[in-house]
């Protein structure tokens, strides 16, 4: 568990799993932060100005009173993330997506921004046999299974990012980039973007 509390920093995070680390009135002005996993982690009373945030995961993460203002999000989930009090003052968004939340009392966040995508409900998605056959092979697969990238438990398939799976590659072509998975891979994939940019490279599509 990683533990920010009053820092100041401007620094790259590249690759991480920052599951449950904690933030309190932490400064992270202009820093870069790159296929982040940030699932239950608290950071409150924050300030984020001028961050560029590139395949980042808010899952359950408690961002009270963070300030965001001239951030940039790119290819980035927030799911059931709390936001009240949060500041997106010139903040820029793309192709961003928001689930299960409440934006009340949340400051200058533009939700009809067209790169802004609003679910209020988690997706389902029914997986034909081959697909859901793959998926359970890669049950086990710690190298996936442990970030909860395509399983959020040993019985469950993670829907959210099988549907972005779904709308970014032919079935067919998925199938065939997740057996790729299954035998050659030996790197930890921490976030949904990253198995992109890892079967988009494999497939060389």
């Amino acid at each position: 568990m990683n533990t920010f509390y009053g820092q100041k920093m401007n620094r790259k995070f590249n690759h991480k799993y920052l599951c449950k680390s904690r933030s309190f009135r932490a400064v992270f002005r202009e820093s870069e932060f790159n296929h982040v996993n940030f699932r239950g982690a608290i950071i409150t009373s924050s300030s984020f100005k001028k961050c560029k945030f590139n395949g980042v995961e808010f899952l359950g993460t408690n961002l009270k009173r963070c300030n965001f203002e001239g951030a940039h999000f790119k290819n980035t989930i927030f799911v059931g993330a709390l936001l009240e009090g949060c500041k997106f003052k010139n903040a820029t968004f793309e192709n961003v997506i928001f689930v299960n939340m409440n934006f009340e009392n949340v400051k200058f966040l533009n939700l009809s921004n067209p790169q802004i995508k609003i679910l209020k409900e988690y997706p389902k998605i029914v997986a034909s046999v081959d697909l859901q056959t793959i998926l359970d092979d890669l049950i086990g697969n710690r190298f996936i299974s442990t970030y909860k990238v395509l399983h959020t438990s040993t019985k469950k398939i993670n829907h959210l990012n099988l549907k972005i799976l779904l709308e970014t590659f032919s079935e067919e072509n998925l199938i065939k980039g997740l057996e790729i998975l299954k035998v050659k891979n030996t790197k930890d994939i921490y976030t949904v973007s990253s198995l992109i940019n890892y079967l988009k490279r494999e497939l060389c599509v």
